[in-house]
Formats: structure tokens, C-alpha cells, sequence
């Protein structure tokens, strides 16, 4: 054998702190020389210890399995956790296959025996329980499992060599007892030095562990973001949640928590439709078919495979291949779902077939001939196949209907029209009746046929149709008469990209005749069945009205008169529509999902929502939603999650679209824009504790940059018309200073500390004293200003000119004084104590200032830009900033380092406030809000239409439109609480980890 002994261990502390003690001990163990010569060995040859974890999801590789297969002992280092690792129980279960499991030896690193060891190990072929070797490693400390190890290791050897354990341990305690005579001292000395390395280096390799581990959970992360963007939501938690430690072995990151809250959507306030998972096929998806009651799926890819999937249980239940004849593949019509017993049912050129959920075949339709055409119906309930009876032409002149329960035939029509058939099929509602186009012929007269499997008297019903192309046909109802309407066009005006005129026919099916014509614009882009269909619509007379998809264009048809009653324009394709009585659903080629209440009326929808940037199907079972874009082999899974996250919720008047919390927390305002007057500001006032409503006050034109709490009790609004608003919260109370200059154009800005506010315009700029709330300064230029930034004592203001040069304006001499820096300064922050200059510059970096001797005390490289954002923390140790590509930076002035860089966050930022007591820094931007941990530095989460983060609280608030929603921040407990929820026990697959890289433990 090339090895004596192979070690098996989950590559995660204690574990591999005994697997490495283990393999040193065994190959460097002296052999004491009486021994040697009885069993012919001076030493214990090579152990093999695979040094990193394999990839999980493969097979254990060459090298492992002739490791194995060259080892004469297998070592299993056993914790708790090892019956959970893939890669050891693979490793047992081959070894033992190979050796027998009297050649395994295991090593107890961490709990007891009846939850550590293997379960191959703890019960022989038989089921009956054994014992096997086992060596006792445990210690709380490492101080411990090295005392241990001393005589375990000895146990260990004296299996591997085949001897007595006592005999050994004698004998080595002799010659050690020689040994030590001789070399005490020497010992001592070594021992003593050697024993404050070890100490060292394994405090060094378990920090370079940790950070091994945290860099690691930023990966996971980052991959868990990168499926989300797909819209595996589920797949992404369970990435999110690899990284999130369960009993502390691993460091917790802020990155998990924020992939793992994005993941589970909980800051998200609409949950009717949240994407959940994707389901993949080999090749793109063509179409998938469902059963309303339940959540079983089909779905037909372009290959002609089907996969049936069970959504409830997230596993896909069977696959059907394609079927290939003399080395061409058959092809595939069409497949759907029974509703009563979920039979699938597949239509290809080979006959139609039935199967159960388990996969098997439990009926076969076929014929001599090859099928031409086949669809089955929308509900499910009934098919028909198109052929030619003589089995050699092209062009089909058969039609059979056919039940999918059980594949019998309900009725074979045979075409007396002169044109053949075409693929254009449509059945009514009951699965009774089924219309079939007819192929356009030159000179020939075109026709829809109509049968009726139940009633003989309709069958055979040729109806004459104006135009030679028809586009589609669907069944309509009025009150006392069932018909059909057909859309169609002449041939020679059908083209892509081409709007044309339709004309919509209605036949009556009882009186047997022609009712009405109407002619309406369709939008023909290319030839796909979906984008122009003819559906049933109720609108609480049942079935009176019809939904006809033209395009990009929607038209609601009275099917009395053929008028026109109402019409949805979409800018896109509409791709698909699903109807159920008076609601329908309707999705577009650009990724739009909208619901409508047509009892409503359709100008807007009730519920809209983008969903993919392409939908070319969609469907819904019972509790789920499913897309395909029809060129992808992913079908993604939506659920309506009716679980309300926020904790609570409230109107105010307007939309809101802005928001602050006081520097206690104690009070908060919303800021909304007034319903039909885009001037008008209202600012509502609650209290935190109760969200209650305690005042409110109109502040019109506000300047949303500039509103701040200037104490806890007092908001301070500048507006466009230049009026200086104070608010009062505990007398609810408005002052008003109106400015005495007139400009049209100007800026504000107001000191770090809120006392002090610059408003400037070209030529000049005033200084007020937000405390006394008079101006202290009015300063004229002989120069253009293009920005002020005032000091937190407000002795000074800095600026700078279009010349992009900076200058230092004494608030009260009026002192001008200009730097000549050497580069242009675009933009201009100063830290909370006024010491530091942060400037923006034209040549590509960040430079931090002295601010008295104009000293540059770092630079960092930047993007120039003057549409950015910048501020420092309140310690002055960090700056934030985020340049014109909407990158966000934070540096660390200190050291001179770049700690955190991210396009996240990717609006332009309005605020940032951070709370020192809680180490939460706040990014609220002008469409959302992004917190992160400035204890780690990095994001903790993102919060939908989020407007800010109240001061000493753990409370969020989002708004959309008039409403406001209250969330609580959720810790790691509470969203790992909330994953299982969701997912229950649900992990990675094997294949999952293998495709996303993701190692066992």
C-alpha cells in the first residue's frame, strides 16, 4: 500500500485542527527499536490529508478514489457536524466498499459518539449495531487536545501497526524516560521557545481562517445577488444563507444579511407578486401548460423534451426526452395539464400520449398517418390533431378531437372545403366545439370550419370569411346565441412591423349567419399565435363581451354589435392574456405584467409590475405565476406572498416622496407633493412611538435638499421662492423669513451642524444664523460663484468660481481669500469639526485638506464630476462619495485606504445619516434606501421606495404614492427565522453547489 492511513475531515475548525495534529503525530511517531524489529517496520509510511475541499457536486475525483484505494486505514476525524458533510460520508462509503469496514478507525474531535460517528459506521451489512476504533481527541481548548493527543496518537498507531496499545505505550515510555536523562535541559529549552511559536502561528492561521471565512460569505453574497437578478429568489436565499454562521463558525458579514433581506424581500411592502425561483430545460422553453387547482407545470422545450414539475414541492417530478426516428427528431405540438387527474398530455408527430404524475404511460392515441398539427386546449379539456388521410400529402384534410383524460376520440371531421387546413385552432370554453382555419389558395375562397362533438346539427359549419389570411378565431357569446369571430386580413398586406386593417367577423352559430363587421388596426410584427388571440371576457352579463389581442393594441368587443367598447395601447407587443370572468391578465414583449378589472375600466390598470425585460407567455396555477421569454430555457416562478412585513401602515395627504427623522428620533416628518399641483409641499409631523400624526404644515416650492431638523423640535424648509420656513413641532407653529433678493437661479447649503445656512446666487451669497434666524452676511462677487459650502461654526464659507478656483469668505469681515491649489475643485464638503477640506477635483482624485495650512493630507483616484455626493462621517474619519456613474465610495481619511466600493446603489444619493450609537449608516437616495454597517463597513440592506431610518430606533419607512409603511430591521435571527419560514428545511443540490462553486462543510 502507498499510504497507511487516508484522513477524512470536514474542512472547518476543530475538525481540521485534529486532522492536522493527527497526520503530523503518526508520521513523525518514533517507533522504539524492540518493535521495529518484531513487525519489520521503522516508521508509519505516508498519510495521506487532502489539503483543500473539493468542489462539491462531482464525483470524488481520480486522485481521492486511488488514495483510497492505496490506503490500508481509513481515519475519520467525527464531530456533529460530519454526518452532515457530503465529501466524508462519500469517503467512507467508498472505503469501506473497498477495504472493509474493520479498516476504519475514527477520531472523536467535538460531542458524543452517538451523534458524531458516521452512520455507515455505527450498524454492519446486517443493520446491527457496532463499535467501532474510536480515539478521543475532545477538548475545549487546544491546550487540551494536545494533552490528549499524547496517548491517542499512540492508541492510533498501535491499530495501524497491528500491535498492542499497551505494549507500545511502554515501550515508548522507556526509551522516552532514556531519552530524557540525556537531553532534559535541551528539551526544556526547545519546548519553551517552540511552544510560544505554536502558539503564534496558530493564532495567525486561525485568523487568516476567519478572514478566509469572511471572505468566503462575501462571495456567497455576491452570488446570491447575482441569482436574484435572474429571479431565482429561493435559490438566492439559500446562497444568502451559506454564509450566515448557525452556531458561530464563521464570522457574520453584513453582505449576508443584505443578500439574504433582498433575497426574502422583507423591507419589500409589495409582495402581491414576488419572483421565487426558476425552473431551467435543456434548450429554450417554447411553451408550458399548467393545471389551475393545482401547482403541477409542463413544460416543452425546442428540442421536443418535456419536464413536469411539481411547484409546491420545488421538484421536478419527470422528464420525457425527445424522441428521435432513423436520426430525426419527431417533432412536438403541443402538450397541456388535465385538470381532473394532471394527466400530461403530448401531441407530436408520432401520436398523442397520455401520462400519469409519476411518469408513466397511460394512454396511447396513433394513427397510420404522421400528424400534421395539434393543439390542445386552453382549458384543458379537449385536443384536436390535424392530418392527411392518405398519409402521404402535406397539406391536412382530417381533423380528430380527442379527450386528453383518456386519449379516446370524440369526433373525426374530414375538410370539404377546397382549402386545407391550417394551424389556426380554437375550442369553446365546455371543450365541445372546435374551430379549424383553412390555408389561403390562390383564387380559392377562405373558410373556418366549425364541429361540435356533441351536437350533430352544428358539425361541418363552413363559414366564408372576407379576407384570404385568417389571423384567428375564438368562440363568443351573447345573450341568447353562441358564435364565433374571426380576424382577417388580406395576404398581401400582412408583413412585419406593419400596422394593417383587420377586419373582425361575427357568426352566428344558431341563426347560421354573418351579424356584423368591424375593422380594426392590427400591429403585425411576426407570426406567433399568442399576440393575437380571441378570448371570452365576462364583464357580469356571462360572456357578452370578447377580449381580442391585436398587437399593441387590446380591443373589448361587444359581441352583440360588434362595437367597439373600450381598447388598451401598449408601446410593445402584448404577448400573452389569461381571462378569468370580468379580471384579466395581460403581459408584453418588453416585460410588463398588468391586471385589469374591466367592470372597472381599463385606462390604468389595477396592477402593474415589470417583470423580465421579455414575456412571451405567462400562466398561473393555484398559488403560483409562471413566465417564459421564449428564447431562454428558464421559466420563472412568481408567488403571491400576502405576508405584510411592515409593522405597520398610514396614509397622508399627497405623494410622498421625501422624509426625515429628528437627531433624538423622537419626531419625523413625511414630505408629499400636493394631488394635481406639482408646487404644492404638505409636510405631515408624527411621533415616532406610535406613528402618530402631530402636526402638519404646507411649505410650497420646497427645496427637498435643503430641509433639515435643525434641533429636535424645529424643521427648517428653504423653498424656490426664496422664503425661510421654521416649523415648530411642539407648538405647532410657522414662521416665515422671506428673503430680501431677488434671483432666479441659486443654491443653498446648510453647515454639518444645522445652524448655519449660505444661500448664494451668480454674484452673490448670504449667510444666515439658523439659532437667531437673522442673515449675518450678505456678500457681493465680481466673479461667478458655482457653489458655497458653509463652516460648522459658520465663521467661514467656502467657494469656488467658474474658474473652478476655491475661496475662503470670512463670515464676518468678508475676507476673500483664494487658494491656488494647482487643479480645478468641482465639488466641496467640509468634516463636522471644520478641520478638513474634502474636494472633488478635475484631474481625477479626492484630496483631503488641512484646512488651515491647505496642506493635502491624502488623495484618493476619484471620477471628476460635479454631480456627485459628498460628506463626512461624524467622527471625520470616513468620507462618502459617490461620483457621476453612481458609484458609491467610502474611504478611511486615517489610513489612506478606499474600504468599501459599490454600484449598489445606483440612484443619486439625497441624504446620508448615521447613527453612531448603532453603527448604522443610512443612504437614502431619490428612489431608495440602502443601509450599511460601518462597525465591518458594508451594505446590511436595501429598502424599496425607502425614505429614511429613525434615529435610535431599529424602524424604517418606505412610501409609495400616499402611503407610508413602517418596517422593523430585521437581525440575522430574525431573517434566518424568516428563510425557514418560507423554505423550511430546503438546502443547496448537490448540482447547485457544484454549478454555483459553493464548498460542503
Amino acid at each position: 500500500m502507498k499510504y497507511d492511513a487516508f484522513i477524512s475531515y470536514r474542512h472547518l475548525m476543530p475538525d481540521e485542527y485534529v486532522a492536522k495534529k493527527v497526520h503530523k503525530g503518526l508520521e513523525t511517531l518514533r517507533i522504539p527499536k524492540k518493535i521495529q524489529k518484531e513487525i519489520g517496520k521503522s516508521r508509519i509510511n505516508r498519510v495521506f490529508r487532502d489539503m483543500e475541499e473539493l468542489p462539491v457536486g462531482s464525483d470524488l475525483g481520480a486522485n481521492i478514489m486511488a488514495a483510497l484505494e492505496e490506503s490500508e486505514y481509513l481515519i475519520v476525524i467525527s464531530s456533529p457536524k460530519t454526518k452532515e458533510s457530503y465529501w466524508c460520508n462519500q469517503e467512507v462509503e467508498n472505503f469501506v466498499r473497498m477495504h472493509g469496514r474493520d479498516k476504519v478507525l475514527v477520531v472523536l474531535a467535538e460531542g458524543e459518539p452517538y451523534e458524531s460517528f458516521p452512520e455507515q459506521l455505527l450498524k454492519d451489512e446486517e443493520g446491527n449495531a457496532v463499535e467501532p476504533f474510536a480515539a478521543d481527541f475532545r477538548g475545549t481548548t487546544r491546550k487540551e487536545i494536545n494533552k490528549k493527543a499524547k496517548t491517542e496518537l499512540v492508541r492510533l498507531a498501535a491499530a495501524i501497526l497491528g500491535i498492542d496499545f499497551d505494549d507500545l505505550k511502554q515501550r515508548q515510555k522507556e526509551r522516552k524516560t532514556r531519552r530524557n536523562m540525556i537531553l532534559a535541559l535541551g528539551v526544556a529549552a526547545f519546548a519553551f521557545v517552540f511552544g510560544g511559536f505554536s502558539v503564534y502561528n496558530l493564532a495567525r492561521i486561525n485568523e487568516e481562517y476567519q478572514q478566509k471565512l469572511v471572505n468566503e460569505s462575501k462571495v456567497l453574497a455576491a452570488k446570491s445577488a447575482d441569482v436574484l437578478e435572474t429571479g431565482d429568489r429561493k435559490t438566492a436565499a439559500l446562497i444568502a444563507m451559506e454564509g450566515i454562521p448557525e452556531s458561530g463558525e464563521r464570522p457574520l458579514v453584513p453582505e449576508s444579511l443584505y443578500a439574504l433581506s433582498k433575497a426574502l424581500g422583507v423591507y419589500d411592502y409589495n409582495t402581491v407578486l414576488s419572483s421565487e425561483t426558476v425552473i431551467n430545460a435543456d434548450y429554450s422553453i417554447k411553451k408550458f401548460c399548467n393545471n389551475a387547482t393545482n401547482d403541477i407545470v409542463g413544460i416543452l422545450d425546442d428540442n421536443g423534451n418535456v419536464y413536469v414539475w411539481d411547484l409546491k414541492a420545488g421538484e421536478m417530478l419527470y422528464e420525457i426526452q425527445a424522441e428521435y426516428v432513423n436520426g430525426i427528431l419527431v417533432p412536438v405540438f403541443d402538450i397541456g395539464i388535465t385538470e381532473e387527474s394532471s394527466t400530461l398530455v403530448v401531441v407530436s408527430q408520432n401520436g398523442v400520449r397520455g401520462y400519469d404524475l409519476s411518469g408513466s404511460m397511460v394512454y396511447e392515441y396513433t394513427l397510420e398517418q404522421p400528424i400534421l398539427e395539434g393543439k390542445v386546449s386552453e382549458y384543458n379539456n379537449c385536443l384536436a390533431i390535424e392530418y392527411a388521410e392518405n398519409g402521404v400529402d402535406y397539406y391536412p384534410d382530417t381533423v380528430a378531437v380527442i379527450s386528453p383524460e383518456d386519449g379516446k376520440e370524440l369526433g373525426v371531421y374530414h375538410n370539404d372545403c377546397p382549402a386545407p387546413y391550417s394551424d389556426v385552432i380554437d375550442f369553446i370554453n365546455t371543450g365541445s366545439m372546435v374551430i379549424v382555419g383553412h390555408m389561403q389558395m390562390d383564387g380559392e375562397e377562405n373558410y373556418v370550419s366549425v364541429y361540435d362533438t356533441a351536437h350533430e346539427e352544428f358539425n361541418n359549419k363552413n363559414l366564408l370569411i372576407k379576407n384570404d389570411t385568417t389571423i384567428s378565431a375564438g368562440f363568443a357569446f351573447t345573450a341568447d346565441d353562441v358564435g364565433v369571430i374571426i380576424a382577417s386580413a388580406p395576404y398581401e398586406t400582412i408583413g412585419d412591423g406593419r400596422e394593417i386593417s383587420v377586419d373582425l367577423q361575427y357568426y352566428s352559430l344558431a341563426y347560421d349567419n354573418r351579424t356584423w363587421n368591424t375593422t380594426v388596426d392590427y400591429y403585425i410584427q411576426y407570426s406567433n399565435k399568442l399576440d393575437y388571440q380571441i378570448e371570452i371576457l365576462g364583464d357580469g352579463k356571462p360572456f357578452e363581451k370578447s377580449l381580442i389581442t391585436a398587437g399593441r393594441s387590446i380591443y373589448i368587443v361587444d359581441n352583440a354589435t360588434g362595437e367597439i367598447v373600450d381598447q388598451i395601447k401598449s408601446d410593445s407587443l402584448f404577448s400573452d392574456t389569461i381571462v378569468g370572468g370580468d379580471i384579466f391578465a395581460v403581459s408584453t414583449e418588453a416585460g410588463f405584467l398588468r391586471f385589469y378589472i374591466y367592470s372597472e375600466g381599463v385606462k390604468n390598470p389595477f396592477f402593474e409590475r415589470k417583470l423580465a425585460s421579455n414575456i412571451a407567455q405567462i400562466g398561473m396555477t393555484d398559488t403560483k405565476f409562471i413566465t417564459i421569454d421564449g428564447t431562454s430555457p428558464s421559466a420563472r416562478i412568481y408567488y403571491s406572498n400576502n405576508t405584510q412585513y411592515f409593522d405597520k401602515t398610514y396614509t397622508v395627504d399627497g405623494y410622498s416622496n421625501d422624509g426625515m427623522s429628528s437627531p433624538d428620533g423622537k419626531y419625523y416628518y413625511i414630505a408629499s407633493e400636493e394631488e394635481n399641483n406639482s408646487s404644492g409641499r404638505i409636510f405631515t409631523v408624527c411621533k415616532s412611538s406610535n406613528h402618530k400624526k402631530v402636526g402638519e404644515f404646507r411649505a410650497d416650492y420646497a427645496y427637498y435638499s435643503g430641509v433639515q431638523f435643525i434641533d429636535n423640535d424645529t424643521i427648517f424648509v428653504p423653498t424656490y421662492d426664496l422664503e425661510l420656513i421654521f416649523y415648530s413641532i411642539s407648538e405647532d407653529k410657522k414662521e416665515v423669513i422671506k428673503s430680501d433678493i431677488d434671483a432666479k437661479d441659486f443654491g443653498m447649503n446648510v453647515s454639518d451642524n444645522k445652524k448655519y445656512f449660505v444661500l448664494f446666487s451668480y454674484k452673490f451669497a448670504d449667510v444666515y444664523d439658523l439659532t437667531t434666524r437673522k442673515k449675518v452676511l450678505h456678500k457681493d462677487f465680481d466673479y461667478d460663484i458655482s457653489a458655497c459650502t458653509i463652516t460648522s461654526a459658520g465663521d467661514y464659507f467656502y467657494l469656488f468660481d467658474d474658474e473652478y478656483r476655491v475661496h475662503k469668505i470670512d463670515t464676518k469681515t468678508g475676507e476673500d481669500e483664494l487658494f491656488d491649489l494647482g487643479y480645478g475643485v468641482l465639488e466641496l464638503a467640509i468634516s463636522p469639526d471644520d478641520s478638513k477640506l474634502i474636494i472633488n477635483c478635475d484631474d481625477n482624485k479626492l484630496r483631503v485638506l488641512d484646512a488651515k495650512s491647505k496642506k493635502e493630507k491624502v488623495a484618493f483616484d476619484f471620477v471628476a464630476n460635479r454631480e456627485g455626493y459628498l460628506k463626512t462621517s461624524p467622527d471625520g474619519k470616513y468620507v462618502f462619495a459617490q461620483s457621476s456613474n453612481n458609484f458609491f465610495r467610502i474611504y478611511d481619511i486615517e489610513k489612506g485606504t478606499i474600504v468599501l466600493l459599490t454600484d449598489a446603489i445606483d440612484s443619486k444619493i439625497r441624504r446620508i445619516s448615521f447613527n453612531e450609537e448603532t453603527g448604522v449608516l443610512a443612504v437614502s437616495t431619490v428612489a431608495d434606501m440602502y443601509l450599511l454597517d460601518m462597525k465591518s463597513v458594508g451594505l446590511l440592506a436595501y429598502v424599496p421606495s425607502g425614505r429614511f431610518y429613525i434615529n435610535g430606533t431599529n424602524q424604517i419607512i418606505t412610501g409609495s404614492n400616499s402611503n407610508i409603511y413602517v418596517f422593523n430591521y430585521m437581525d440575522a435571527e430574525e431573517l434566518k427565522k424568516e428563510a425557514r419560514k418560507r423554505y423550511g428545511d430546503s438546502q443547496l443540490s448537490e448540482e447547485q453547489r457544484l454549478i454555483f462553486g459553493i464548498e460542503n462543510d
